[in-house]
């Protein structure tokens, strides 16, 4: 049985320092799953968790993102935010901010 949702550590227990980041499958802005270690590649990836289009301060974190993209991009560094949004949430967020990056969501498709 588990805890009432009040009471539940938010903690993974196979994310801690030194691990590898686990390898999640998610549905993308356009319905396409994939899977972290794929987007990845070989480069360094920032993952952003994200509460939704419906936060104004994700959305400002969004905004902040854009710039830091354009940066990321010529290093050869990844970026994906997994949200909580649906897929249609997910994709009018993403065009909202005119993020290039992928958008995964909601958490819950893994």
């Amino acid at each position: 049985m588990q805890a009432p949702l009040g009471e539940r550590s938010h903690a993974v227990s196979d994310m801690v320092p030194g691990a590898s980041f686990p390898d999640y499958e998610l549905s993308d802005h356009t319905a396409k799953h994939r899977k972290l270690s794929k987007l990845q590649g070989q480069d360094p990836m920032i993952v952003v968790l994200s509460r939704g289009s419906f936060c104004p301060k994700d959305r400002r974190q969004a905004e902040g993102l854009l710039q830091l993209y354009r940066e990321m991009e010529v290093g050869y560094c990844r970026l994906v935010t997994i949200s909580t949004d649906n897929i249609t949430e997910t994709s009018e967020y993403r065009s909202g901010v005119g993020a290039h990056w992928p958008l995964s969501g909601p958490v819950g498709c893994l």
